[in-house]
């Protein structure tokens, strides 16, 4: 399984990410979930280019890793990536068989600078608003997770 929470900067997606993969912690191969973090991926690639050529090598990059982590390790991972371009994530969901879009949307401004203006929201499986506080935004997420029966 494949979680991808992508938002503008500061729309939580580190936040939330920490509290789902508190909840899907159970895993029939005895394996933690992987987060694969937008900063810390950068930090990691030494990727600190944020043109659209470069937020898609960091994009293609986590996604590879995760196709091989769910596919290859079989662990479940959760993308917590700006992520603004749909294509990308419709790439991710062709490479895997079960990815999870969820869009955190805010009105918050935080980290302005990497704002994305160009953002695509595409068709996401659940859209988030995270002006609230993170257990109120993750009691959504939780939420439409026990609907789907994703955690099976």
């Amino acid at each position: 399984m494949i979680y991808v929470l992508y938002g503008q900067p500061g729309s939580g997606k580190t936040a939330i990410s920490k509290k789902l993969c508190d909840r899907i912690t159970y895993d029939p191969h005895g394996c933690d979930p992987v987060v694969l973090d937008g900063d810390e991926f950068r930090e990691l690639f030494k990727n600190k280019d944020y043109s659209k050529e470069g937020r898609y090598q960091n994009i293609r990059n986590a996604n590879a890793i995760a196709t091989y982590s769910n596919n290859i390790l079989h662990r479940d991972v959760i993308l917590a990536l700006v992520n603004p371009y749909q294509h990308l994530r419709e790439e991710l969901k062709i490479n895997n068989t079960q990815v999870h879009q969820i869009y955190l949307k805010t009105k918050r401004e935080l980290r302005k600078e990497y704002h994305v203006d160009d953002f695509e929201i595409g068709e996401p499986d659940i859209c988030i608003d995270t002006d609230q506080d993170v257990s109120v935004t993750f009691r959504s997420l939780k939420s439409y997770i026990d609907k789907a029966n994703v955690y099976q």
